[in-house]
């Protein structure tokens, strides 16, 4: 069994398009994959299912919670790592939570899977 065959990722991302394919390709690294379109959802997952070891989430998204404040709502309740998405270089946000990856749009295949590597390693999960 491969480091990635027993992790779960949640996958929050608007863009349905990059939401398939950032799916797809954790998948087929051997990660299991939730998905879904907004930091609400994100949320109500994360507090309801112990199995997630790393929240992925895009930063700009709608309804109501976006991926800084999923980050820290997350923060709140668990102990898991978070990594945060976005075209908008890091330094262009007023506040970027502690403790939390990032990783700017575009990526590719190895950009991704090297940052949820890292991004899992560093918490020893």
């Amino acid at each position: 069994m491969t480091r990635a065959q027993n992790k779960t990722i949640l996958l929050a991302e608007d863009d349905r398009s990059a939401r398939e394919v950032t799916a797809m390709v954790l998948q087929a690294e051997g990660y299991h994959v939730l998905t879904t379109s907004n930091g609400t959802r994100a949320l109500e997952i994360l507090l309801h299912d112990a199995t997630i070891d790393l929240l992925l989430s895009d930063i700009h998204m709608p309804g109501g919670i976006d991926g800084i404040e999923l980050a820290q709502r997350a923060q709140m309740n668990r102990q898991i790592p978070i990594m945060l998405i976005s075209a908008d270089p890091r330094d262009s946000f007023a506040y970027f939570p502690e403790n939390v990856a990032f990783l700017a749009k575009p990526y590719d295949r190895r950009s991704l899977l090297g940052a949820v590597d890292g991004a899992l390693r560093n918490t020893g999960t």
